[in-house]
């Protein structure tokens, strides 16, 4: 059978690639991602030989706008249908899905055989941290990439949408309006609105919260880590 490494660009996947032990490495692109994956990946496409699919429904986020809809802690639509199933249609069966967890996150780790993929989970096996993951890539001359998601993420931290405003304000920008168009369209069918930031708040009041706040490393909205995206 087949190893195939769901690659996402962030530490530990890219770490798990440097360490091989897989025949293809995949990389479900959802045309959202982080500029500075896209940048990362540009400037180091030399060292990284992957297979790019493209979902089939296109864009997430003209998608979303399109559908009125916003990322959601759950159900977790866009990662199924942005990731998981391109992933899981283009995969030869039966295969072995490579996933980066680290053993910082091994709760993430769920032992899974479905539609003929066996999950396996070659970080937690070497026994590999994520600070291990960042040695790993300096050990090849590579810098620390940024971490990997999209950028409308709902599972990003209040101090992760200070600095998508202050690095990104276009893409802010284009997140708020999403909301807003979500917002509005739900209110006219008598439905609770949604919000981007953990299903709790609207970005402008996010991006408003004490500055005290922004150098808290645990700001997740109180649940785990959503998906293997952010790998």
């Amino acid at each position: 059978m087949k190893n195939y490494l769901s690659f996402g660009g962030g530490v530990n996947s890219i770490a798990a690639y440097l360490l091989g032990g897989f025949d293809e490495a995949v990389f479900c692109d959802t045309g959202s991602e982080y500029p500075e994956t896209y940048n990362y990946l540009d400037k180091f496409s030399g060292k990284f030989n992957l297979t790019v699919l493209t979902p089939p429904r296109g864009n997430l986020y003209n998608y979303s706008w399109d559908k009125r809809m916003v990322p959601a802690i759950w159900p977790r639509w866009c990662t199924i249908e942005f990731k998981i199933k391109p992933f899981e249609n283009y995969v030869e069966k039966p295969s072995f899905k490579l996933l980066g967890f680290a053993t910082d996150e091994a709760k993430r780790a769920k032992i899974s055989t479905n539609n003929g993929i066996e999950h396996r989970f070659p970080l937690l096996e070497a026994e590999i941290s994520r600070q291990k993951c960042k040695e790993i890539i300096q050990d090849h001359g590579l810098p620390i990439p940024h971490r990997s998601k999209c950028w409308f993420c709902p599972f990003q931290t209040i101090r992760e949408w200070k600095e998508l405003r202050m690095n990104h304000p276009d893409l802010f920008s284009k997140a708020e309006q999403l909301e807003g168009r979500n917002r509005e369209y739900r209110i006219s069918k008598g439905k609770k609105p949604l919000f981007l930031y953990g299903n709790a708040k609207p970005l402008r009041a996010v991006v408003g919260e004490n500055q005290s706040r922004l150098w808290k490393s645990d700001e997740y909205p109180k649940i785990d880590a959503p998906c293997e995206c952010m790998l």
